[in-house]
């Protein structure tokens, strides 16, 4: 049968992956690795068990290409599993699977291979498929790692070839080994010593629970492989590469070295710019080093030779370095390189792995306090409320009530406050913020944050000195979002400012931009933290102290993502605790802003007619509550619990205006709206949604279903009153027809 008959390596994109097991992995890799101190062709049979164990094959194995009077032919070193082989008997190349795939170079997936290659059929039973990956020893390619399925229980896919290449990267250093007899012991005793440390490394990752002890357990094995005197690894950030652990540097050169970037004289540098391990043999006869700051701090520690090798992950992305010092001049070998490439990439996994556990640890570790911390400053305004009422159920004087109607008012706009900012997390964690823009003065945005917060800075006696722009600050912008954000930096400032403290707002046009800087006299910000405040569900715990646990650790958070949203970006200053804060919010201006509208306005009181409105609401308190407003404006109100009865009681109440709930049981909100739309009565009912779904997506719903407007429970007065007023524009429009 054809070659191209057989091969099947397509497969392999097109089949499901299983999840890669990573702790059977560590287990087996470690397990290989203290294998190596046997110094013999056993080492190969270990490779070739921890295939046929990981792979889950029927049988595995490892073909090595020799010369046989003077033709090529493939060797079966080891052969464990089920199938009955021919252990050390020789297959010309151009008759063997391992020749096919040492000729393409690539790794191949054959079903039913003994249909081509025929002496496989004298073996029984005869393979149904065989996953085979090539390997190199010098640079040539000159062997293979190869797993066999028996039947069509078993099919390999991606994580099986992931794996067989991880383990003909071992074989290639095995093989390596073993043809040079005349280093065996040395590089053996260096690799023995060199897998207690990997092997203490993969379990530090497990039983530290600490990223930085899987550094140090690296540099461990650094400079036990390549006999150094120093080391130190730096991640890749934004082009730089960091500093995040080193020994046997003076500490003047270690924070010299802190972040150094690609025109670095260093082997860091060379290594930014070639991609590739850079070495210096002798710091003193360097050319690139000469004159240079670098050359002084290798001479303060005492360094003079050093490599930097790039630490890159599977995917091939280069994650940062690991790099040796000797005291003397020195040049790695060849056997010292390849097995600090095997401990590179062995680090570059690790250290992935270790970096995503430590997130989702955080991750996890947040979402608890968070929770924990929603739970307290939901009970706190409810405490309160509760308190209210049950004084209000009893006797008590003009004063106190009004006292109290006060506190339940301040407490019933914390709660909405709160219920606003998770509504905001929730539309930001699903990318669905949109804003409303409008041309304006980014100033009237300005005040009308200084207006909110002005009780709570005139209730903790602050100083507050406000220095606006004298001209206007034009800007595209959603002045409701703006506001938002320039309100919760105040009220942050504040909050973490003493009893009298100074907070100070100015605001300047610069380049392009407008910038507004909020400066407080507060318990600031400690060192390492200025970004951190900015991350969802994160308080500094001193600010949580100082705080008594309020807040939700979202604010700032969201008003970033709002600024950013605008073009603009949003940023924190501190000197550290006690030191006060500073932020920065820079907004990009306009060319023009329209005339006119400081807030809302619409017209109340006399000029208001009574008018009938139909309350449909299940919930039997929100509609007697609505039907206590909707009356204490002075209107006429009825009340329907669903659907049905209150399309009936169109007929004879007749109502100018319907509120209705979306979420009623039996007939939803919009089917109630779109009947109503239907009857005579429908062309001149005003319909307003009273819901507690507020998205966009809802209020295009409602649009499309006949609504007029969507008012997102709870209701205040005022907005009430906004929509109620589209009755006599409506009626005005009747009357001037």
């Amino acid at each position: 049968m054809p070659l191209e008959a057989v091969l099947i390596t397509g497969e392999l994109n097109r089949r499901p992956a299983r999840a890669p097991e990573f702790e059977a992995e560590s287990r087996a890799l470690v397990a290989l690795l203290k294998a190596l101190k046997e110094a013999d062709a056993h080492i190969l049979e270990e490779v070739a068990k921890t295939a046929l164990s990981l792979c889950r094959a029927h049988t595995a194995g490892i073909s090595v290409e020799e010369e046989d009077h003077g033709r090529k032919v493939f060797r079966w070193r080891v052969a464990p599993g089920s199938r009955v082989v021919r252990l050390h008997g020789i297959n010309p190349h151009e008759d063997s699977p391992s020749g096919m795939v040492l000729d393409r170079g690539t790794p191949q997936l054959m079903a039913h291979p003994e249909r081509h290659f025929v002496k496989l059929s004298e073996n029984s039973p005869p393979p149904v498929e065989a996953l085979i990956v090539p390997f190199d020893v010098g640079g040539v390619t000159v062997g293979t790692v190869w797993v066999i399925a028996n039947d069509e229980t078993l099919h390999f896919d991606r994580e099986d070839l992931r794996l067989l290449q991880s383990l003909s990267e071992c074989a290639s250093v095995i093989c390596e080994m073993l043809q040079r007899e005349a280093q065996v012991q040395d590089a053996l005793a260096r690799e023995r010593d060199g897998s207690q440390l990997l092997q203490a490394i993969s379990a530090g990752m497990i039983r530290e629970n600490d990223v930085n002890a899987v550094y140090e357990q690296i540099l461990d094995a650094a400079v036990s492989i390549m006999r150094a005197d120093c080391a130190g690894m730096q991640m890749l950030d934004d082009g730089q590469l960091s500093l995040i652990a080193w020994r046997g540097f003076h500490p003047d050169s270690a924070r010299f070295w802190q972040s150094v970037d690609v025109d670095s004289a260093t082997p860091c540098g060379g290594m930014l710019r070639t991609g590739q391990r850079f070495a210096i043999a002798d710091t003193e006869h360097d050319e690139l080093l000469a004159g240079t700051a670098d050359l002084d701090e290798f001479r303060r520690s005492g360094v003079r030779a050093v490599q930097s090798t790039p630490l890159t992950s599977r995917s091939g992305q280069l994650l940062g370095a690991l790099s040796t010092g000797w005291h003397a001049p020195h040049e790695p070998t060849m056997d010292e390189c390849q097995l600090f490439d095997v401990l590179s990439r062995l680090a570059a996994d690790l250290i992935e792995r270790a970096k995503t556990d430590q997130a989702l640890r955080e991750a996890d570790h947040r979402k608890n306090e968070f929770l924990a911390v929603l739970g307290h400053e939901l009970r706190n305004p409810l405490t309160p409320l509760l308190a209210g009422l049950e004084v209000l159920e009893g006797d008590t004087n003009v004063e106190s009530i009004d006292e109290i109607h006060s506190m339940m008012r301040r407490q019933v706009s914390h709660l909405m406050g709160l219920v606003d900012d998770l509504l905001d997390l929730s539309r930001i964690t699903q990318g669905k913020v949109n804003l409303h823009r409008t041309p304006l003065d980014l100033r009237v945005a300005i005040d009308a944050a200084l207006e909110q917060t002005k009780p709570l800075i005139e209730e903790r006696k602050q100083t507050l000195l406000v220095e606006q722009f004298e001209r206007v600050l034009p800007m595209e912008g959603d002045g409701e979002r703006l506001t938002q954000v320039i309100a919760n930096i105040l009220s942050n400032a504040a909050k973490y400012t003493d009893i009298g403290g100074r907070i100070h707002l100015s605001s300047r046009s610069e380049r392009g931009h407008a910038v507004i800087r909020i400066r407080d006299s507060g318990i600031g910000v400690p060192a390492g933290q200025l970004e951190t405040i900015f991350e969802m569900f994160t308080q500094v715990p001193e600010h949580r102290a100082r705080s008594g646990g309020g807040g939700l650790g979202i604010g700032l958070a969201i008003s970033r993502r709002l600024v950013e949203l605008h073009g603009g970006s949003i940023c924190a200053r501190s000197k550290g605790l006690g030191c006060g804060s500073e932020f920065l919010i820079r907004l990009p201006l306009g060319t023009s802003v329209l005339r006119a509208r400081s807030g809302l306005r619409h017209e109340r009181g006399a000029a208001q007619r009574r008018q009938r409105i139909l309350i449909i609401e299940d919930n039997v308190d929100v509609a007697k509550a609505l039907r206590v407003l909707v009356t204490s404006i002075g209107h006429v109100a009825q009340t329907a619990q669903d659907g049905p009865s209150g399309i009936k009681l169109l007929e004879t109440f007749t109502p100018d205006v319907l509120l209705l709930d979306i979420g009623l049981p039996g007939m939803s909100g919009y089917e109630v709206a779109r009947r109503v739309r239907s009857m005579p009565i429908g062309a001149r009912v005003l319909i307003v949604a009273v819901t507690g779904w507020g998205q966009d997506c809802d209020r295009e719903h409602a649009r499309q279903a006949g609504f007029d407007h969507h008012l997102t429970k709870p209701i205040r007065r005022d907005e009430l009153e906004r929509a109620l007023s589209g009755v006599h524009r409506a009626a005005a429009a009747d009357l001037a027809s």
